[in-house]
């Protein structure tokens, strides 16, 4: 156990596992008759789910893949997803999580980032994937083809060899101020300490509890509440193959939802129009979980006056998650990110220096180090050294803290919107419009938005003589561009505003 975590008194503590794998070993060998995964009509059992991974990770050592080498994923959700991800990391490779909805070209610099030796992608990424790799040295492994194309069936156990504390665990990917995604590497010991962490805000009985997720498992959020977190507690997850309100309210209705992992306001504001939500039984659902953006105080009282169930606002970083977060017992508070977690050092410093410690009530930049925090960027020794100064890690949220230590999250130092959850660097979709043959400037920039917290808004100038329509845009950012990046509003305009030194004025755009 983490030095510094309170003891749990409602005997529900976990046993030391070294790694989530062996946390994985032991649910299969103490639950194997328990649901473990259920997607779509699709469900396996623990024990079943334990065979499925083993048969992955031996048929990637056939492969010769080795310890510490990078096996990328790219698949929708399935009950084969979670195998896939616990196959890599019983192998001893590092699962790198890539959005099987990216294009060729966001696809691209992940590999440059990650160089993996082999890729499992289903047929919603096949195109992207293929396209990106030619001229790479990686192997394909469709996962739509028979189990035993990629499946050692022949064996049922785990290898006796499993990975270390100090071992690689995933690769997930951020954006960059630049438009270049950076590659975040987690060790397994900082995996671990991330469930222990938030075991202690957003307790969870062991065996009996079944969890709701709604976010993705490339995201940070939907990989550890969907994937890690219920093998932890020995738990059954619910994966939704997309979200739905219909979806959600049927998985509650029917399958004995305690915990729901929400994500962004989006999916709430979803679920609150939706007609049947009156009509659900809510009674055996402790919490939901919520991040990404704030959670108007509106949508969250309406949330918990109709369903009963509170709605836990939280804040972390695919550095690290989770930071900050209101917990089930005890305060909290309305617009607030909640507080500090366990065994994390949390600093809110002045943004010209990144050194003076901020006064209560005054905002700055939040810096964090912790035992679940990632200390570089992979393959990236300059965004390393930008980001990760002293031991700490400068996020580039801007925050205060009020006088209870709960933190308020009030804008981003970098230039980053966050849309439905995701964040969106507008610097990228800057880079892939002025590629536009026929487009003279571009700038986009993020704009708020009721129900996806923000949106991203692009200013486009034209090259004399050319005709440029929205329809044709928005067609050449679809080919480009996945689908949560796509400017929701295009202006165009004869010219842009400009900076004294020439530079596009981005804060006159957002003025």
């Amino acid at each position: 156990m983490l030095e510094g975590l309170p003891q749990r008194t409602d005997g529900q503590t976990r046993e030391d596992f070294e790694t989530i794998v062996h946390a994985f070993q032991y649910a299969v060998e103490n639950y194997p008759n328990t649901i473990a995964i259920r997607c779509g009509e699709d469900q396996a059992s623990y024990l079943e789910y334990g065979e499925g991974v083993a048969a992955i990770a031996a048929f990637l050592t056939s492969q010769g893949i080795v310890k510490g080498e990078r096996v990328a994923i790219c698949a929708s959700s399935s009950i084969s997803l979670p195998m896939l991800i616990f196959g890599v990391l019983s192998a001893g490779a590092q699962a790198t999580l890539i959005n099987p909805n990216y294009t060729e070209r966001e696809i691209n610099p992940l590999l440059d980032i990650s160089e993996p030796k082999l890729i499992f992608h289903d047929a919603t990424s096949q195109a992207a994937i293929e396209n990106a790799s030619e001229g790479r040295e990686i192997r394909l492994i469709d996962t739509a083809e028979p189990a035993e194309n990629w499946q050692d069936k022949s064996v049922t156990s785990l290898p006796s060899a499993l990975p270390r504390a100090e071992d690689g665990a995933i690769i997930m990917f951020t954006g960059g101020t630049t438009g270049v995604s950076k590659g975040v590497p987690h060790s397994h010991a900082k995996v671990i300490a991330a469930m222990q962490i938030q075991e202690d805000r957003w307790p969870t009985d062991i065996g009996t509890d079944i969890w709701l997720n709604v976010p993705p498992l490339f995201h940070i959020t939907g990989l550890y509440h969907g994937c890690f977190q219920p093998i932890y507690g020995c738990n059954g997850t619910v994966l939704l193959p997309r979200f739905h309100p219909e979806l959600v309210l049927e998985a509650i209705e029917k399958q004995g939802i305690t915990t729901i992992i929400v994500g962004v306001p989006t999916a709430y504001a979803a679920m609150l129009g939706y007609p049947g939500l009156d009509d659900i039984d809510f009674s055996a659902v402790k919490y939901c979980g919520s991040g990404g953006a704030a959670l108007a105080d509106k949508i969250k009282t309406e949330w918990q006056t109709r369903t009963g169930v509170p709605a836990l606002e939280g804040y972390g970083m695919t550095e690290g998650a989770p930071t900050c977060n209101n917990p089930y017992v005890g305060q909290r508070k309305s617009y607030s990110a909640g507080q500090p977690v366990a065994c994390l050092d949390f600093r809110i410093v002045d943004l010209e220096t990144g050194t003076k410690e901020m006064p209560i009530g005054e905002s700055g930049e939040i810096t964090v180090k912790g035992p679940h925090i990632a200390d570089e960027y992979f393959n990236n020794e300059v965004a390393t050294q930008a980001a990760f100064r002293d031991g700490w890690l400068h996020t580039g949220d801007v925050a205060y803290l009020d006088e209870d230590g709960f933190v308020f999250i009030v804008d981003r130092s970098k230039d980053m919107a966050i849309v439905s959850g995701y964040n969106v660097f507008p610097r990228e979709i800057d880079e892939v419009l002025m590629a536009h043959p026929k487009i003279l400037e571009a700038a986009a920039i993020g704009v708020p938005d009721d129900y996806r917290g923000e949106v991203i808004k692009a200013y486009v100038s034209v090259r004399e003589g050319e005709n440029l329509s929205e329809e044709e845009l928005l067609a050449y950012c679809a080919d480009n561009l996945v689908k949560y990046k796509i400017p929701a509003i295009i202006e165009f305009t004869d010219s842009l505003p400009k900076t004294p030194v020439g530079k596009i004025d981005k804060k006159r755009l957002k003025a």
